[in-house]
């Protein structure tokens, strides 16, 4: 049985239908995103549920981990156990891999990337044909705001050059925005699709083992970010996962409505933002600012 397949099993199962609606609708969008997940090559979702051992179970933690954040690994390996256990309840798999793969302490980053970092990377990115797709993620996430599993797996489909359109479906809560390019990427997409218009993703790359074009995985994207940072002479801790809190920071600072952020990041609720603000100075001398005292 494949991963697809069971995780279809798992969704019309009646432990799935005893969650509460909001656990349900979380639960299926993070499982939906599994089997769409790339790991050592192949698509997790066609990989069979006997393949899925504890090495395979920990390269996906660390998936999940570069992709975001130890926090997002962690939830994200909780749901993949509900599953295992659900399949082990089932005798389709003797016991549940991931439960056996070391969890690493959730500690929040508060890094953020300065502008001119953005643009020192995206320079030095640009030089070089083989570092272009790496700069257009940079650029396309720190610009939209986004995460980069959406921009990796971002589709032709969905941009729409002659009219400057962009639509993402995000992964992690399967919100669906609408964002506007701007000229210096919509520029540079043309560019892109002129060089790679024959197959369907915006930032591919060629798969050794079957010549199939698929989106760029975490570990290249990591690897191609390396190579840019220390060309760049920029510093080691910054990553991709931290331009969208650095778009969302640069928006809250620069009094953006709220309501007009959630348009942009696609999150529900206002007090979603609550944990990129950030006292500083310039926040702080903006209230003081525009105090009025009587």
């Amino acid at each position: 049985m494949r991963f697809k397949t069971a995780t279809a099993k798992y969704l019309n199962s009646r432990y799935f239908g005893s969650l509460s609606s909001s656990s349900q609708k979380g639960y299926e969008n993070k499982l939906n995103s599994f089997c769409k997940d790339t790991i050592n090559g192949r698509t997790l979702g066609n990989i069979s549920i006997d393949r899925i051992s504890v090495v395979l179970c920990a390269d996906l933690y660390d998936t999940w981990e570069a992709e975001t954040s130890t926090s997002n690994a962690n939830h994200c390996s909780r749901i993949f156990s509900v599953l295992m256990n659900y399949l082990v309840s089932m005798e389709y798999i003797p016991n549940n891999p991931m439960s056996r793969v070391k969890k690493r302490t959730s500690e929040p980053r508060s890094v953020i990337w300065t502008h001119d970092q953005v643009m020192k990377f995206l320079d030095t990115a640009f030089t070089k044909f083989e570092w272009r797709n790496i700069g257009l993620i940079v650029l396309m996430c720190y610009e939209w705001g986004q995460r980069p599993v959406d921009i990796r797996n971002l589709k032709w489909q969905n941009v729409d050059l002659e009219n400057q359109v962009v639509k993402i479906t995000q992964t992690k809560r399967g919100a669906t925005v609408e964002l506007p390019v701007p000229d210096n990427i919509n520029n540079m997409l043309v560019q892109q699709k002129e060089d790679w218009d024959f197959q369907e993703y915006v930032v591919p790359h060629l798969r050794p083992q079957d010549k199939a074009y698929r989106p760029l995985t975490v570990f290249q994207m990591t690897h191609l970010l390396g190579q840019v940072k220390e060309a760049a002479g920029l510093p080691d801790d910054i990553q991709v996962g931290d331009l969208r809190k650095t778009a969302i920071v640069q928006m809250i600072e620069s009094e953006v409505d709220h309501l007009a952020i959630q348009s942009v990041t696609g999150h529900k609720n206002v007090a979603s933002l609550n944990p990129y603000n950030k006292f500083s100075l310039k926040t702080a001398k903006s209230a003081l600012d525009r105090r009025q005292r009587q």
